[in-house]
């Protein structure tokens, strides 16, 4: 246990990553007080390791912003798990590494046995998270209640050599996640993870979305990755417009999107600040969405 007695941090044997594996925990501050209730649960995931600016693992959200602080008080368990420094949030093809299954099913099934987790459910995350929190709220459609992507990689077959680029950065090999994107059956699964194919399973559900534009602002010393924000920003216009049509074609003679939220702001890079600022612009939405 860290910090106050809300803060817990869990080591896991994951079976999916053969390997143990951390999530850290916020409870309810009337969890010890209420053995008998059940709590929805929002899942915060991190970004990549590529910068010192990125978060890297299970405690870099309740480290670098006031999540603890904003959701004092609130019924919801706050879940932080490890993701891997590049493990994107997926079930790799070409390596061992199954972070979706550790996700979706391990950890899922480990909060309901002993922490009492209920069934209502948000996700959030940021840059490799942001991409994380819509391709899990898109691939397992009615498992989350409500999704938050903040410079989020969230069309990443948009620019497969950009995204293998990025990947390569981390020492990974970009066909041993989804398979060659230059290939049909390698194209198949790149889509089946990209959040801009899935938006048919995003349109029911509150999303927020948000990136800056690459530019520093005057309290940026280090403007941090400024050509990956200019890129997120890109992606996440580009998956909220697509979310956008959907819904209207989901909902003959909508004006608009009521459940899709978005934030593209000037200046902004690819730092804690702005996260911070987008997480909690967005709790309001994840958390009603749970009943929290």
């Amino acid at each position: 246990m860290a910090g106050d007695a809300r803060l817990v941090d869990v080591t896991i044997h994951s079976t999916a990553m053969n390997a143990d594996e951390s999530v850290r925990l916020l409870l309810p501050t009337s969890y010890d007080t209420q053995p008998d209730r059940t709590w929805p649960v929002l899942y915060l995931l991190h970004g990549g390791a590529s910068s010192s600016d990125m978060a890297s693992d299970h405690t870099d959200w309740s480290e670098n912003t006031d999540v603890e602080s904003r959701t004092a008080g609130r019924n919801v368990i706050v879940a932080m798990p490890d993701g891997g420094s590049a493990g994107w949030y997926s079930d790799w093809v070409g390596d061992p590494a199954r972070w979706e299954t550790f996700h979706t099913v391990e950890l899922r099934q480990l909060l309901e046995r002993n922490y009492r987790a209920g069934s209502d459910r948000a996700i959030a995350g940021l840059s490799m998270g942001g991409f994380g929190a819509l391709s899990y709220a898109g691939r397992h459609p009615g498992d989350f209640k409500a999704v938050a992507a903040y410079s989020g990689v969230a069309h990443p077959f948009g620019d497969p050599q950009g995204f293998q680029m990025l990947l390569a950065g981390s020492g990974k090999d970009i066909n041993a996640l989804w398979g060659d994107p230059t290939t049909t059956s390698g194209a198949a699964t790149w889509q089946q993870h990209d959040p801009y194919y899935l938006v048919d399973n995003l349109a029911s559900i509150p999303v927020y979305i948000s990136s800056g534009d690459g530019t520093p602002g005057p309290d940026d010393d280090d403007p941090g990755l400024v050509n990956l924000e200019t890129t997120t920003n890109t992606q996440s216009q580009a998956v909220a417009q697509h979310l956008a049509d959907a819904y209207v074609a989901a909902h003959p003679g909508a004006s608009g999107d009521p459940l899709l939220t978005t934030h593209f702001y000037s200046p902004g890079v690819h730092t804690w600040p702005y996260w911070s600022r987008e997480l909690d612009a967005s709790l309001p939405t994840l958390l009603t969405a749970i009943d929290a």
